[in-house]
């Protein structure tokens, strides 16, 4: 139902709904601050010459207690569900939230790129959750604690990129405020609001809104960008959803958190903008696999193999290598600037940078792969590789 004194929203046609939900333009961006860190769709596969390490090592602790121990453990997120509605004519731009325990900022960098997104945590010493699509990419992650402004560097502990969660470890800490959730099932209908780092503001704002249904599947892409994956099991709400709320909570109307903002549909009025979360139950499954040490189809844990190069896509050309790291699996096998990438196991590339960083991250730090590349003057050569850890994520 409608929110008393909220004004209704307007329905959508049936036809409108199906081409803003399965995106026959692209009309759902993933709701991340990462325009600037995606922009030049150069993707960074860099590895240094160091010896293999371990995977960073997730705190011992069984997943299921974890999930039990942060239900209702305190009042929540202060969303203020008394403030005026937005009159609809414009995207809500939220209410600042000033007390919201356990919810993070994220800061993510590669570079001078830089991203913006939001996260959770889970424990007093530093387990926090948010999408994998905020950090993926990037060298350098910082969270910011919303209630007190600690900043702190956090590492990826694990990651599925099907589901679009990551496992954070936030360094140093043993006393971080952690979330309080409610793992009782979302309905259609129900009161929500999501939180978030919108637009990477730098505070965390509240966007009401109500469940439209659940159980949803998009085709969602970063925004600003043509690469398309599709996500499932869904809540859909029509809260106002920008960027730089994506890894935020979805908080019921006693302020505990439901659901991780994912995604949302592109627009610029309260009537063309949905907001779209992961169940929390399916991040706590991530958050589980992660926490088990055991890799599956879609969990991977710790770094990934890379190569050692920048690449950068040429719609005339095709994946082009702008550096090559000294002492990298790269160089070893021959490639330097300005050679294009063709296929990775025989699998081809085209011209998509994001899919060659895909087809090398898929494989463990030590795995061999074939690459098979053109050379500045014509001559197609083939090699096999020794894949390095990913200084990104």
């Amino acid at each position: 139902m409608t929110p008393p004194g909220w004004p209704p929203r307007a329905r959508r046609s049936p036809l409108a709904f199906v081409i803003a939900l399965f995106g026959v333009l692209g009309a759902l961006v993933l709701a991340g601050g990462l325009t600037a860190l995606l922009a030049d769709r150069m993707v960074d596969v860099a590895a240094d010459s160091a010896p293999t390490v371990p995977a960073a090592e997730a705190p011992a602790r069984e997943a299921g207690e974890l999930a039990a121990g942060l239900t209702h453990v305190h009042d929540g997120v202060a969303v203020d569900w008394d403030a005026s509605a937005h009159d609809g004519s414009s995207l809500d731009p939220g209410q600042p939230v000033a007390d919201a325990p356990g919810i993070l900022l994220v800061e993510t960098a590669l570079g001078a790129r830089t991203g913006t997104g939001t996260g959770m945590a889970l424990s007093p010493d530093g387990l926090a959750v948010t999408n994998y699509h905020v950090v993926e990419d990037s060298s350098e992650v910082h969270v910011v604690v919303a209630d007190t402004g600690a900043r702190h560097t956090a590492t990826v502990l694990g990651r599925d990129a099907e589901h679009d969660i990551a496992v954070l470890d936030v360094e140093g800490v043993s006393d971080l405020p952690v979330a309080s959730v409610s793992l009782d099932p979302v309905r259609r209908g129900e009161t929500v609001a999501a939180v978030g780092n919108g637009g990477g503001q730098g505070y965390l704002t509240a966007v009401r809104g109500t469940v439209l249904g659940t159980d949803r599947s998009i085709m969602a892409a970063a925004e600003g960008t043509d690469q398309y994956a599709r996500l499932s099991g869904l809540i859909q709400t029509d809260a106002d959803v920008v960027p730089g709320y994506s890894g935020g909570p979805v908080v019921d109307d006693a302020g505990q958190v439901v659901g991780v903002t994912v995604a949302a549909s592109d627009g610029t009025t309260a009537d063309e903008v949905d907001g779209f979360a992961i169940p929390l139950e399916v991040a706590f499954d991530v958050v589980d696999q992660v926490l088990s040490g055991e890799e599956t189809d879609t969990v991977s844990i710790g770094a990934d193999g890379a190569l050692g190069i920048m690449v950068g896509a040429d719609p005339d050309v095709g994946v082009v290598v702008m550096q090559v790291d000294a002492g990298s699996a790269a160089e070893q096998i021959g490639l330097v600037e300005g050679d294009v990438i063709l296929e990775i196991e025989g699998r081809p590339v085209g011209d998509d940078a994001s899919r060659m960083s895909r087809l090398v991250n898929d494989h463990n730090v030590g795995d061999r792969i074939t690459v098979q590349w053109r050379t500045a003057d014509g001559e197609v050569r083939e090699a096999e590789a020794v894949l390095q850890p990913a200084l990104v994520n």
